[in-house]
């Protein structure tokens, strides 16, 4: 899979997404084999994601080397963030983590259907256990 391909298949699960009303995309290629997204998605809550991707193209597959999911209310108040920042060694999943307030939990590299699902349930109340 080719990085663009890559992009296009996060952009369209976002259009895809029924609460999204407004979203910003721009992927930047740094070379032939690294490149970048970054997005804004605004949900009919007012509440929004501002994802960003680093990427590297290895042989036919596409690595998240670093990514930020990051999930706030319309006034801008975390409500969670996937990340791999490489804090929280004791995370058993580490680099990879989620915040949810004021927790640290273990998570594996974000979706991007999987954040935009549990984006719908909160967005619409439903409990997702």
């Amino acid at each position: 899979m080719s990085l663009s391909n890559y992009a296009f298949k996060i952009e369209q699960a976002i259009i895809d997404c029924p609460l999204v009303i407004h979203h910003d995309f721009k992927v930047t290629v740094a070379s032939h084999s690294t490149g970048y997204i970054e997005a804004k998605v605004i949900f009919q809550d007012g509440s929004i994601l501002a994802l960003f991707e680093f990427l590297r193209l290895n042989e036919d597959a596409v690595v998240q080397e670093k990514y930020r999911y990051h999930y706030m209310s319309q006034e801008n108040k975390m409500i969670f963030r996937y990340d791999n920042a490489p804090h929280y060694k004791e995370i058993s999943t580490f680099p990879d983590h989620k915040h949810i307030e004021e927790r640290i939990i273990e998570s594996f590299p974000p979706q991007i259907k999987a954040v935009l699902t549990e984006i719908e349930f909160l967005v619409l109340g439903i409990s997702s256990n």
